[in-house]
């Protein structure tokens, strides 16, 4: 048995489902992965009461563009949030500019089918925090490679839907608050100038490196450059000049859902972006 609270990442949670459908038991598939048989049956067991489908739910249905909101969340909670998969609630917990608390209220009321335990705080060292206390939504997340450290998340990029994508991406710079544009290595900025200069992604190499794939697949324009950084397992994906516009029409061509800070950036960089 593998040690405690180290749970499978999003490629292996995958493979477990797929073992499920050749017809392996729980206690088989567990000895595989060098987990418990009560721990497979976790990993496949339904989630009614959210509306975030987990990477192998979308290999069976791609949802069309019903994909566009849950996954616009699933960027934003990726850049924002980190899950404590080891209590029973599987709390999610996100950091948000103080103008986006309101937007956790959107996200509530998307993403989940039940009315669940959810809070605001404040941290002297992480600022305004949410924390949403509903297992389905904690584990959906799980699902997607999202760990209680964003820096080590793998989220498996090439699970999402060309065509979900953008909002994707859309999600990821919202949720962010220290890189550009609505950063910097100051201070943060909720309303960024319209003279974009860059955009940055933080993550893990792995994720970051299949991002700039895909999106060099969707258009070369969009060209960025991933560099690694001082902390362990962490990397910035960087769009400078052209390359950030590029991004930004793409993430901004159909904004079905956004933050109140990135309406002020949509409009600012309205006609730019739809030139």
């Amino acid at each position: 048995m593998r040690a405690p609270g180290i749970i499978p990442d999003a490629d292996e949670i995958f493979r477990i489902h797929e073992e499920r459908d050749a017809g392996l038991s729980p206690s088989q598939i567990g000895a595989r992965h060098e987990i418990s048989g009560v721990a497979v049956q976790q990993f496949l067991r339904a989630r009614v009461n959210t509306t975030l489908p987990t990477p192998f739910e979308l290999s069976k249905n791609s949802h069309g563009r019903a994909l566009a909101i849950p996954l616009y969340w699933l960027g934003f909670i990726t850049a924002s949030g980190r899950v404590y998969h080891r209590t029973a609630a599987h709390p999610l917990v996100l950091s948000l500019d103080d103008e986006d608390l309101e937007h956790v209220r959107t996200l509530v009321a998307d993403l989940l089918r039940t009315h669940p335990t959810y809070e605001f705080c404040y941290s002297s060292r992480d600022g305004h925090q949410a924390y949403i206390r509903e297992r389905d939504l904690g584990e959906a997340v799980t699902h997607w490679g999202v760990t209680t450290d964003p820096r080590e998340a793998a989220l498996p990029v090439d699970y999402i839907p060309g065509a979900a994508l953008p909002h994707f991406v859309r999600g990821l710079i919202e949720g962010q608050m220290l890189q550009p544009p609505f950063g910097g290595r100051k201070r943060a900025n909720p309303h960024p100038s319209p003279r974009v200069r860059r955009v940055t992604i933080p993550g893990s190499p792995r994720f970051l490196e299949t991002l700039r794939r895909r999106l060099r697949e969707s258009s070369p324009a969009i060209n960025g450059e991933v560099v690694t950084t001082n902390a362990p397992s962490a990397a910035l994906l960087n769009f400078t000049g052209p390359a950030a516009l590029a991004l930004l029409r793409y993430a901004y061509r159909d904004p079905i859902r956004c933050s109140p800070r990135a309406d002020k950036l949509v409009k600012a960089f309205g006609p730019a972006l739809s030139s």
